[in-house]
């Protein structure tokens, strides 16, 4: 994994990061300021080494500080003191340090207990002077230079230890980072669904648009149809002469948000005054008439059944800005009906009348559908889900596709979870019915959804969809649960807003 991948997956799960960060400076928090304080005792000898020599005195200091930080030192002052102090527990306290540049030796103890401080760091000095002058006696050579000794030049001095919480919260900061860090690197490593573009490309998929979810205090539908247009932007053009042009939109299971974008696709397309013609052929679970709030009626496939003509199932929706063929009557075997020769003429037909046709199909795997739908289309658009599709199953769809003779478009990658613009800036007079953002689409609760991603939904859908009428008014149509509309009036507070509407 490449830094940059890192810092970018560092910046979607930093929760991963701060959490680790937290605990452990919680945990460092409560340890030192539950811990008790901590009182430090302080004496200083001087040391006389008798001789001139620097090596020499420098190696009796040292020995000095191992007699008194060892077992012989601690076992005579647990002999004085007594328990329940232990010779470990003396060890453990003292310490001794030469100042620089002098004969002193600074010997300190350290104990929550004040007065025990003192009594450690007292007892330990008189027991080591008088075990150097066991260990050191007097020589007559000597006679006539100093002789090696080691007195008490400083009382002992109390003071309590400062607190050590700031540089306890810094260390375990630093820690619980290093953990987080090392966290998101392993789940990185381990991840197995699609998260961003970079993992379409890495697939050798071209990642053509993104639709993002995300919650904003402006107009969040209007952020969304700019997903759709900029999809629409950088879909890859097909010259088909005087013929249309017909796209398959399929994911690799259901639940992948397919319909949801080739509703708004085909919204989108529509807008810069296109033909388009929306058709729903997964006849095993429709969900374009839903999403459009479509009665039932024929379709797909009563044409292929041989029951209807192309011209027959054409229904207009949105106030006739898209053409839709819904999927029809539920068929016994929607495979065999899929795999019959009307469909290929029922596309060469939609294609030699609209601009653009696109192919609502069932998921890839599990039946044979959409592969058939992908041989009679000119190209096919895999949508993968975010943080949902398996990496691979994407790569299972990749070669399903290629190995049949479909030529991939790219990949669009829906409900990716980042922060939507806010503002009001596209459409104010939008805001006066809501709901309908800038998709003519419905969320599915009636309400200004602030997440606006639009799934299929394999119940009833109920909610509004706003839909214009040329004579100053807007009908705003309650899909109920059994899925019969409603209808009631609303005034429109302007014409403006009545044009801005035709044109999403």
């Amino acid at each position: 994994m490449e830094l940059r991948e890192y810092v970018r997956a560092c910046r979607r799960r930093w929760p991963w990061l701060l959490v680790p960060v937290l605990i452990a400076a919680g945990v460092a928090a409560g340890l030192s300021l539950s811990s008790p304080p901590a009182y430090r005792s302080s004496m200083v000898l001087f040391i006389t080494t008798g001789t001139g020599d620097p090596d020499a005195k420098a190696s009796r200091l040292n020995s000095y500080i191992a007699l008194l930080t060892g077992p012989r030192v601690a076992s005579n002052v647990v002999s004085k003191i007594g328990p329940p102090l232990t010779a470990d527990e003396v060890r453990a306290s003292l310490s001794a340090q030469v100042q620089d540049g002098t004969d002193l030796l600074v010997v300190t103890a350290t104990d929550p207990d004040a007065a025990r401080s003192r009594q450690i760091v007292t007892t330990a000095t008189n027991a080591l002077v008088v075990l150097a002058k066991q260990l050191d006696p007097p020589s007559p050579a000597a006679a006539d230079g100093p002789k090696p000794s080691v007195t008490v030049a400083q009382d002992p001095v109390t003071t309590r230890e400062p607190s050590n919480l700031v540089r306890n919260l810094g260390f375990a900061s630093v820690l619980g980072l290093l953990v987080g860090a090392i966290a998101v690197a392993v789940r990185e490593a381990t991840r197995k669904t699609v998260s961003d573009e970079d993992d379409l490309r890495r697939l050798g998929l071209g990642a053509v648009g993104v639709i993002s979810i995300g919650r904003s205090s402006g107009l969040p539908g209007e952020a969304l149809a700019e997903g759709f247009r900029r999809l629409r932007s950088l879909l890859p053009e097909t010259d088909r002469g005087s013929r249309g042009s017909s796209l398959m939109l399929a994911g690799s299971h259901a639940k992948e948000g397919t319909t949801a974008v080739a509703c708004g696709l085909a919204i989108a397309m529509a807008e810069t005054g296109s033909r388009v013609v929306l058709v729903d052929a997964n006849l095993r679970t429709p969900g374009v008439g839903r999403y459009l709030a479509l009665d039932a009626g024929p379709g797909l496939a009563d044409v292929l059944a041989g029951r209807a003509s192309v011209r027959e199932v054409l229904r207009d929706s949105l106030d006739g800005r898209l053409t839709v063929v819904p999927c029809g009557m539920p068929a016994a075997d929607p495979g065999e009906l899929l795999a019959s020769p009307r469909l290929g003429a029922a596309v060469r037909a939609l294609t030699e009348t609209f601009d653009v046709v696109l192919v609502d199909a069932p998921p890839l795997h599990g039946v044979a559908d959409g592969v058939v739908l992908s041989k009679v289309t000119d190209s096919s658009l895999l949508v993968v889900r975010a943080n949902r599709t398996p990496v691979a199953d994407v790569q299972r769809s990749k070669d399903l596709l290629e190995r049949v003779g479909a030529k991939l478009a790219g990949a669009v990658l829906n409900a990716l979870p980042r922060k939507l613009p806010s503002g009001t800036g596209w459409h104010k007079d939008r805001a006066a019915v809501p709901g309908a953002g800038g998709l003519g689409l419905v969320t599915g609760d009636g309400e200004a959804a602030e997440t606006m991603v639009i799934t299929p939904d394999p119940g009833p859908v109920s909610g509004r969809a706003r839909v214009n009428k040329p004579r100053g008014q807007a009908t705003v149509v309650t899909i109920r649960p059994d899925g019969t509309p409603e209808p009631e009036n609303l005034p429109v507070q302007s014409k403006q807003a009545q044009n801005d509407d035709a044109g999403d």
